[in-house]
């Protein structure tokens, strides 16, 4: 390693060739290694993107990529904040932040690999045409970069050696768990505390054609703790996967979208995948492989727990955007555009409640701001899942989770980790508050068009 962060061994132009597109995501490409080097066996790579509008997300940037107010909010970490390289800010940030509050042992950090420019060129050229054509318009290789991360690919079971057993990998991004509960949620907006932020966003991308249908899956269901419930949310995510659950394996996609993802689970795609799972889940019930998956995985998630981590670290948002708002603007020092827009259309008392998060001690507003983007993260971040049979050759390992899967009589190893853990730009305060408006209105308009539909429909019956 040079300095702690990064890889003696750099990547050369010719070495692209060995790495082959896995998917991305709105900040990364991630690739797989396809090559012979025992260095790079079982490992992936994220490179990060830039817009092809050239507009960077964040402004008044240091050499790091952290502005002035970031320094303040992650102050604490005063690694993070004295690093001059934005790309170990984040890998620092990973390792010092995101880690400690969702356990080492489903953490791995990675480790920045020193790339040539020319490298990243060479990538580029070779995975455009993998790529979904959205996000190839969007964004491209970020060329200007002189490292990558390098990471274990978890969609793989053992790492820097070739194994023959087969390893199943399972993706979840499971979204936020719990229902606000903040008194600063405005009356209009009430719904909020009854109806998940999930069900609602996908009222706004069926109207935005992002879907093509919306989705049963409920959160709520996952992060519950009952063994039904989980197994209700696994079913919902495997009939539509959308770009929330995709399948895995020995390292190849088999299942959901690249990118994207896929809306609904097809008879056919149900059909092909059932083949699929015939060298993994070793029962004589043919058309109930993919059934036994569905509970394998649920009953992989009911008994690791890791859930529960997860939803603790979201909920650190305990004032919903529309109470951070106010404080993100008295930390970077700008009249509250917010405070503005409500002297409109609240009442004294509503505006006298968003005063008092104007008043108090900006101690406390840099550290309500912190928890708000690190809650940001975990509502966003990716479950990882990967399963081998224990059957035949292999034996228990005592360094991963043991299951046994009643309904096909079969134990499995299993290992869990959080992954797409990256720090929220401070700026992203707005835009989280443009979308959070957006959803609430699209939804509400939703609700009144289905209300003026029964009403017309009561009128309309025949006495």
């Amino acid at each position: 390693m040079i300095n702690g962060f990064y890889m003696e061994i750099g990547l050369e132009p010719k070495d692209a060739v060995d790495w082959s597109y896995r998917g991305e995501g709105a900040v990364n490409l991630v690739l797989a290694y396809t090559g012979s080097s025992p260095s790079f066996l079982g490992k992936m790579m994220r490179i990060q993107k830039m817009p092809n509008d050239g507009k960077e997300e964040n402004g008044n940037t240091s050499g790091n990529g952290l502005t002035s107010h970031e320094k303040v909010i992650w102050g604490e970490c005063k690694e993070l904040v004295s690093c001059q390289n934005k790309e170990v800010v984040e890998f620092l940030f990973v390792k010092h932040v995101m880690r400690p509050l969702l356990g080492h042992k489903h953490v791995n950090p990675g480790m920045r690999l020193l790339v040539a420019k020319e490298f990243l060129e060479s990538v580029e050229n070779i995975v455009t045409s993998q790529r979904p054509s959205w996000r190839a318009d969007a964004a491209s290789v970020d060329t200007n970069r002189n490292s990558v991360l390098l990471m274990d690919d978890l969609t793989l079971f053992a790492h820097g050696r070739v194994e023959d057993k087969p390893c199943l990998s399972v993706e979840i991004k499971p979204k936020c768990g719990f229902l606000p509960s903040s008194s600063f949620i405005a009356q209009e907006n009430v719904i909020k505390k009854s109806i998940t932020r999930f069900e609602m966003h996908q009222v706004l991308k069926l109207q935005d054609n992002e879907i093509s249908e919306i989705s049963e899956y409920n959160p709520l269901d996952l992060f519950s703790g009952s063994k039904d419930r989980i197994h209700k949310a696994i079913r919902a995510l495997y009939a539509t996967p959308q770009n929330n659950f995709r399948v895995f394996l020995n390292g190849s996609l088999v299942f959901g979208g690249l990118g994207g993802g896929i809306c609904k689970t097809t008879s056919k795609v149900e059909q092909d995948f059932e083949h699929l799972l015939k060298d993994i889940i070793k029962t004589t019930d043919d058309g109930l492989r993919a059934n036994h998956f569905i509970e394998l995985v649920a009953e992989t998630v009911y008994t690791s727990g890791v859930l529960d981590h997860l939803l603790d670290v979201q909920k650190l948002d305990k004032y919903n955007i529309e109470g951070a708002i106010h404080v993100y603007y008295d930390l970077i020092n700008q009249p509250c555009k917010v405070c503005k827009e409500l002297e409109k259309s609240t009442t004294t008392s509503s505006r006298t409640q968003f005063s008092s998060m104007h008043s108090i001690p900006m101690d406390e507003k840099v550290n309500l701001l912190k928890e708000f983007l690190i809650s940001a993260t975990a509502k966003d971040c990716s479950v990882m899942i990967s399963f081998r049979s224990t059957n035949d050759v292999i034996s228990r390992s005592s360094s991963h989770s043991n299951l046994h899967l009643e309904s096909a009589k079969q134990e499995f190893d299993y290992k869990v980790h959080f992954i797409d853990l990256d720090m929220r730009p401070l700026k992203k305060m707005e835009v989280y508050y443009e979308l959070d408006k957006k959803i609430m209105n699209t939804y509400l308009e939703m609700m009144k068009k289905k209300e003026a539909l029964g009403e017309r429909r009561r009128d309309h019956k025949p006495q």
